[in-house]
């Protein structure tokens, strides 16, 4: 099991944050080599099982006059994020 007493909670966030970004350029690679939309295989690991968001699915807007913010935050999970993630997990587990 990961012991957090002894590592940074911030350290397992962005490590965290690293696999599931590894997992989705995985997830591009995949897509550029297998062709055809209605693969099965393609089609399995690019849909995504769950999304999350900060004003999904559209960003909020603050809107100032001459200045306009756009708010917004959003993750998509797939089975390659999924994978990414248990993999950046276990090499955190070794990490010193």
């Amino acid at each position: 099991m990961i012991n957090v007493k002894e590592r940074s909670i911030w350290t397992l966030i962005l490590v965290s944050i690293i696999g599931i970004i590894i997992g989705y350029y995985f997830t591009i690679s995949l897509c550029a080599l297998i062709p055809g939309d209605g693969n099965v295989v393609k089609t399995f690991f690019t849909t995504n099982f769950i999304s999350l968001g900060l004003g999904f699915p559209n960003p909020v807007f603050l809107d100032l006059g001459a200045i306009k913010f756009q708010i917004g935050f959003q993750m998509h999970f797939n089975a390659f994020s999924i994978i990414g993630l248990f993999i950046s997990l276990y090499c955190f587990r070794w990490f010193k």
